[in-house]
């Protein structure tokens, strides 16, 4: 397998209520905790770690989040299957959609969740325990 391509989840917390535009788009997002899930299929370590660093050119929707959110983790899913519509899906049941937000080439109206803290350790144990699995649906 190749373990730099795959599906990832960065989970990010704002300290306060901020107000974030990227090109044609806005959202408003309250503070709190929120969870972010992309895809890689070559390179994934190396997107993961532009998604922490704050100062660089600003290109995916989370760019615009990164500046005003402090990354709490990440999470790297080496794959040879693209799977993060399914991720999202997933994490979609136990939090809030931000809608239109990092989903602009899925299915998904979504990529990013705003989660109560009590639901984060439950997603995250999920995610891992179904990918060492390696069930062929991850999330039903």
């Amino acid at each position: 397998m190749d373990y730099n391509k795959g599906d990832y989840v960065v989970l990010l917390f704002l300290e306060e209520p901020v107000e974030i535009s990227c090109r044609c788009k806005n959202w408003t997002l309250e503070s709190g905790y929120y969870m972010y899930i992309g895809s890689a299929m070559s390179s994934l370590a190396e997107r993961v770690k532009r998604h922490l660093i704050e100062e660089k050119r600003k290109y995916w929707h989370i760019d615009f989040l990164r500046e005003k959110a402090e990354v709490v983790a990440a999470l790297l899913l080496p794959t040879e299957k693209q799977r993060e519509e399914e991720l999202s899906n997933f994490v979609s049941q136990y939090g809030e959609a931000v809608p239109k937000f990092g989903a602009s080439d899925c299915s998904t109206d979504s990529n990013l969740y705003r989660l109560e803290l009590r639901n984060i350790e439950r997603i995250f144990s999920s995610i891992v325990l179904k990918w060492r699995d390696k069930c062929d649906s991850f999330f039903d």
